[in-house]
């Protein structure tokens, strides 16, 4: 199964924390020297977290099981949508259960 890890990482240049994915456990030196170049030190802080969008529109109600990056992308167009009263009800739960829609600023503006 494909994940995206999020690795905190060192180049020559700069550090950061960067989205990789994988098939594996854990990204492979392969697969972390390719969507960081020039990387020097790596550490794999885990599995992006994942978050469960659920929404209703006229065919029934809705979910997308997406990372924060994709709470952000989606939400904006289902906030589009909202605004021409095709979507409605939008709640966004983590992998607890928890809901935490407004913890994202395209549900908060």
């Amino acid at each position: 199964m494909f994940t995206i890890h999020l690795i905190a990482y060192t180049t020559a240049t700069e550090q950061g924390i960067a989205r990789v994915g994988t098939d594996h456990t854990t990204p492979t030196h392969d697969e972390l020297t390719a969507d960081i170049p020039g990387l020097l030190t790596a550490v794999d802080l885990g599995r992006e977290p994942q978050y469960t969008l659920r929404y209703e529109n006229h065919t029934g109600t809705m979910e997308k099981t997406v990372g924060a990056a994709g709470v952000e992308r989606v939400g904006r167009v289902l906030m589009n949508l909202v605004d021409r009263d095709k979507v409605w009800n939008i709640e966004c739960f983590d992998a607890e259960g928890y809901e935490v829609t407004f913890a994202f600023a395209v549900f908060t503006s």
